[in-house]
């Protein structure tokens, strides 16, 4: 069971700790990889309106108040459905659980936290990603299969690499604990802006596109960008978009979270 100490959403005290933790919950719980909300510690009309959602759906509430408190049923109702996927202990994070955090190292997991913290998105979003990009391996050396020359975690192209200051060949040859600073180094730039899992992904998809609309066109049918990434388009229609792309990473998100996966 998850503790906050003061109340969060609507009227709430809303301390950024708390807040931290009531969003991760209420992700956990949020079916639709559209529906994610920010883990930006902020409490504004989304979260309130997802605590009242899940007050509604799951709760039965006739007349819910949009508010998480201490020992409220809420919480208690967001923990034990969040019990099912494990959750992320934010206060003392080498001590929590996260997706996938049982098919990688402590110390691997342990980094990831503290490089999350840094970039204030939740761990379970970048491990998602990670898991997503490796095939479940979490490999430091594994290749891009369609001959791109992407390496690794978060598949560096050389191009990334040498931006970084090393080589995809450097890169293989790394521990994934060592690698783990080039995923830190290579989202620096982009911290403040990660908002959500597509924004998390879509970093190392497509950067332009953080923060843009979720139906907008990433890749049109006749480039190699599309070419290289026709796999996520679902409804083959020429077009792939942040939803489309967030929908395969959500299963690695969801997956990740289930018994057995989370640690």
């Amino acid at each position: 069971m998850y503790q906050i100490k003061e109340s969060v959403g609507k009227g709430g005290v809303n301390n950024k700790d708390d807040v931290f933790i009531v969003q991760t919950l209420l992700n956990r719980h949020r079916k639709s990889p559209n529906e994610l909300l920010a883990v930006d510690k902020m409490v504004g009309p989304k979260t309130i309106q997802a605590i009242v959602e899940f007050q509604m759906k799951v709760l039965k509430f006739k007349n819910p108040d949009g508010r998480v408190d201490p020992n409220g049923k809420t919480l208690k109702s967001l923990n034990t459905v969040s019990e099912r996927a494990i959750l992320n202990d934010a206060a003392a994070p080498q001590k929590g659980q996260v997706a996938w955090g049982a098919k990688v190292s402590t110390a691997f997991k342990n980094k990831v936290v503290q490089i999350s913290n840094e970039l204030g998105i939740t761990p379970d979003f970048l491990m998602a990603c990670m898991a997503f990009e490796t095939g479940e391996t979490f490999s430091p050396s594994i290749k891009n299969a369609a001959g791109s020359g992407a390496t690794g975690l978060i598949q560096f192209m050389p191009r990334t690499a040498k931006a970084l200051g090393t080589t995809v060949e450097s890169l293989s040859s790394m521990t994934d604990v060592q690698q783990l600073d080039y995923v830190k180094k290579y989202f620096l730039p982009q911290k403040g802006k990660l908002k959500t899992l597509e924004d998390v992904y879509l970093a190392i998809l497509y950067p332009a596109a953080i923060g843009t609309d979720v139906d907008s066109t990433l890749f049109e049918k006749g480039t190699v960008a599309y070419k290289q990434n026709v796999g996520f388009d679902k409804n083959k229609d020429g077009i792939i978009t942040p939803a489309e792309v967030a929908v395969k990473v959500r299963a690695k998100y969801e997956k990740g979270l289930k018994e057995g996966y989370a640690g």
